[in-house]
Formats: structure tokens, C-alpha cells, sequence
């Protein structure tokens, strides 16, 4: 069966609950072996606070 339409573990809920706000959720999704989509809908559901990585340009480089 295909990872993400297993249920949770507690085991799997409590690395999230200890993960959840010190890492991005894309390297959260990695350690649990989960799409990034299940595991932001867990945290928001859980009420974990939740950490995006935003990258940025810089302004200008692709302009014309």
C-alpha cells in the first residue's frame, strides 16, 4: 500500500509533534517518508505550528 494513504502511527505523530516547528515541512515529509501535502494537513489538523522554507531572488536578476 502506498505510503500516504497509511493511517498515522503514534510513532509517526509524535516525530511530527517533535519535528513540527523546527524544520521545514519539505524535510519533515523526507524523515517520515510522507508527500509534503499529508504532512501539512497533519500539523494544521494537529494544531502544530508549521514552518515553510521560502526562497527567494534576487530582484532583478531576470529582468531583461
Amino acid at each position: 500500500m502506498a505510503r500516504w494513504k497509511q493511517s498515522w502511527s503514534d510513532d509517526d505523530l509524535n516525530r511530527l509533534r517533535a519535528l513540527a516547528g523546527t524544520k521545514p515541512i519539505t524535510m519533515i515529509a523526507k524523515e517520515l517518508g510522507r508527500t509534503t501535502g499529508t504532512v501539512l494537513a497533519k500539523a494544521i489538523e494537529q494544531k502544530l505550528p508549521v514552518m515553510h522554507r521560502i526562497e527567494r531572488t534576487s530582484q532583478g536578476s531576470n529582468l531583461p
